[in-house]
């Protein structure tokens, strides 16, 4: 089977599904769009997660770009939909992937360094629980009634010393994202060039059935272009969201599958890791056809199923 060849699992013979079973050991599974909608399992989803972990012995991990929630409220989601994934450590997301990056980084000591965030509350509860301060999450913050953008700076930013203990600025999905938060990022990045400068995913938009919404990469180019700065994207499809598992030896790239919904965020992550890539139509790519017409455009899966539960048949 050839990389990138976008074939329908159907029109393989049994002998090609079985060898394309046991091409991999380790399996990468997205969450929104992939195996669920919101807090509502996808028909077929649990039985073939499940399956390829007790059936066929591999292992399963949930990799999502949601900085929503924390790793523990992932799980135990997963866990009430009916995924029988063996710990949280089976959980790949952006906000823990942010606490693993700190941890590593030599200019960051969390007994006395602060991270702001412009994000949700999520981000937050994650860093606390590893010990690690942080300010301005799940927060408005707006200029007072009749207060002038001069008065805000004057106030907020008069004394250096007030950001000098602030090694990190992380950037999420902010409902009450503002000018005056860009300010504070800004003036960070800018008043600490050593400060880390991290967000949880680039997606650019939200679509809905009724509607789109801002996504978080339409916050966080702003701060990146105020503070002259780059973010470093903390989820898929960076591979460095795989490092401390590759490293620890739990994966092996070229052994691995990844399952997910959208081309450029999931397949795109496969290429980049050198995986394997299995696209379902239960996203934005609803028919094979949508697939092939992006060809030129974006990355193709080795292989395109409707639906992640016509999977189960073949396990």
């Amino acid at each position: 089977m050839s990389r990138g060849g976008a074939i329908t699992l159907s029109d393989l013979s049994r002998e090609q599904v079985s060898e394309w079973l046991q091409s991999f050991d380790t399996v990468l599974c997205d969450g929104d769009g992939t195996i669920w909608q919101d807090d509502t399992a996808i028909e077929g989803a649990v039985e073939v997660v499940n399956a390829l972990q007790q059936r066929l012995g591999k292992r399963v991990y949930l990799i999502t770009n949601n900085g929503l929630k924390t790793r523990q409220e992932l799980f135990e989601r997963s866990r009430r939909l009916g995924f029988q994934l063996p710990s949280e450590q089976h959980i790949i997301s952006p906000t823990t992937a942010i606490v693993d990056y700190l941890g590593q980084r030599t200019e960051f000591d969390k007994a006395r360094h602060q991270v702001y965030v412009v994000g949700n509350a999520a981000i937050a509860r994650e860093l606390k629980a590893h010990g690690i301060d942080s300010y301005g999450a799940g927060e408005p913050d707006e200029l007072a009634p009749g207060e002038k953008w001069q008065d805000f700076a004057a106030r907020e930013f008069g004394n250096p010393e007030a950001v000098k203990d602030v090694a990190a600025v992380v950037v999420g999905w902010d409902e009450y994202f503002s000018y005056c938060k860009m300010a504070r990022a800004c003036n960070i990045l800018c008043s600490n060039p050593s400060s880390a400068f991290l967000v949880t995913n680039r997606d650019a938009v939200h679509k809905y059935p009724a509607f789109c919404i801002p996504g978080t990469a339409a916050f966080v180019s702003g701060i990146e272009a105020c503070s002259e700065r780059e973010a470093l994207e903390m989820g898929k499809p960076n591979p460095l969201v795989l490092e401390p598992l590759i490293k620890s030896g739990a994966l092996r790239p070229e052994r691995t599958l990844m399952i997910g919904d959208c081309l450029k965020i999931d397949v795109g992550f496969a290429s980049n890791c050198g995986m394997l890539s299995l696209l379902v139509g239960t996203g934005r790519y609803s028919n094979l056809s949508a697939v092939l017409q992006e060809k030129e455009k974006l990355p193709q899966p080795d292989v395109y199923l409707p639906r992640l539960g016509d999977l189960l048949t073949h396990l």
